[in-house]
């Protein structure tokens, strides 16, 4: 958002994923060798029921995809041995920029231990973002700031590498109520990097203005361009408080 400037934190700014497991091919059953009937053949429902997945971490989304905004859903099939490990996966469907990324994700995946190894099924990774949606419909909502500030004469400060700034909370009452858009706010910064008093220019409900505040206050800054002497100064900081809604491909 280039009405923020500089860079961006926020709550929410990582991409949605979502995992799920398909019926896909069973075993095949084969007379034993003395001549005995197979056992009765598993069908892919029950051999996929089998899979209880206990670990599943998850590629950062692609960054060509992410350049080009491609968000979808990448199908795989998936091979579990006996000891609950992915032993071979492959793509199956899907946009091609995400398949590296969701089979990287998957050969990491751990289930426990099935009663009948292998197990074949399929698997779908989902990779998107939140979207915008109006606040009374919305699921969750996206806090964003910018942690780079500039003020009227030039003077640059940024948040310090060694505060972990706890950006104000998002309340559901406000959301839903349909609260949401850009809070602007005053900052002094003197010259110990500290915030000496926050005011708020634009408003966007008491609650929001007081909760903003006070994070605002915690932080501490460092000097990024201007004179030593620039402090203290005067600085805008833009938030804006984001609806939004889970994405289903």
């Amino acid at each position: 958002m280039s009405s923020l400037g500089g860079d961006v934190r926020s709550f929410r700014l990582f991409p949605l994923f979502v995992v799920s497991l398909l019926a896909a091919t069973s075993l095949s059953a084969e007379p034993a060798r003395d001549g005995t009937p197979p056992q009765k053949q598993e069908s892919a429902d029950e051999q996929t029921a089998e899979l209880k997945l206990i670990k599943s971490p998850t590629v950062a989304y692609p960054e060509e995809a992410l350049k080009k905004n491609i968000e979808g859903k990448a199908t795989l099939r998936v091979v579990v041995d006996a000891k609950g490990r992915v032993s071979d996966a492959k793509a199956l469907s899907g946009p091609p920029e995400l398949f590296q990324a969701a089979l990287d994700s998957v050969k990491q995946w751990e289930f426990e231990p099935p009663a009948r190894a292998p197990v074949v099924t399929n698997a779908e990774v989902s990779y998107g973002h939140p979207k915008d949606c109006p606040g009374p419909v919305s699921e969750n909502g996206e806090v964003i700031a910018s942690q780079m500030l500039k003020s009227a004469k030039g003077t640059i400060v940024e948040v310090r590498d060694d505060v972990d700034w706890v950006l104000p909370q998002y309340f559901t009452e406000d959301r839903t109520a349909g609260i949401a858009g850009e809070m602007i706010l005053s900052v002094t910064v003197n010259a110990e990097g500290k915030v000496a008093s926050v005011r708020v220019v634009k408003s966007l409900s008491s609650r929001l203005d007081n909760v903003a505040t006070d994070s605002v206050r915690t932080l501490k800054f460092k000097l990024k361009a201007g004179n030593p002497g620039s402090l203290p100064d005067d600085f805008p900081l833009h938030i804006l408080f984001r609806p939004t809604c889970s994405v289903e491909f």
